[in-house]
């Protein structure tokens, strides 16, 4: 293995979470454009969660071979793609602004389109000192602040 090959598998591009609340006549169309996107080598699924609301407090964790009768959704392609990585105080904190018989679709996704960028700064001696998301509300805020000015 080459000295390049031993860094890129010791390291991770930047890694996010996104939610999606699913229709109950869910699309098979934007899992076809997720998996040509790791095909691609543009991400890496990290975990994927599907989280079914079923009352006030309380909620399922799916996986991708049973999302069939609450979105209508047949996801060979995930099954297994579930890796435990979000905690229960993240599902938690996910549910907190889903209604009572929607499901919830997770993803953590690593960034691998980045990792060529960070590895040459690294071997020209720079050093990563801040990876991470910036939230919509932080970039909104951000973005308004500068009209004002």
């Amino acid at each position: 293995m080459t000295e390049s090959q031993q860094w890129y598998e010791e390291h991770l591009g930047p890694v996010e979470i996104i939610a999606f609340e699913l229709p109950t006549d869910s699309s098979s169309e934007p899992w076809d454009e997720l998996l040509t996107a790791v095909d691609n080598h543009q991400i890496r699924i990290l975990d994927l969660e599907f989280l079914h609301r079923t009352a006030e407090d309380e909620a399922e964790v799916l996986d991708a071979d049973s999302l069939t009768e609450a979105t209508g959704l047949e996801l060979p392609a995930f099954a297994g793609s579930s890796s435990g990585l979000l905690d229960e105080q993240d599902i938690v904190d996910l549910l907190e602004d889903v209604s009572v018989g929607s499901t919830l679709s997770v993803l953590l996704v690593e960034h691998l389109s980045l990792l060529p960028v960070i590895h040459s700064f690294e071997s020209h001696g720079a050093q990563l000192v801040l990876a991470g998301p910036v939230s919509g509300e932080d970039l909104a805020s951000a973005l308004e602040d500068d009209e004002e000015l």
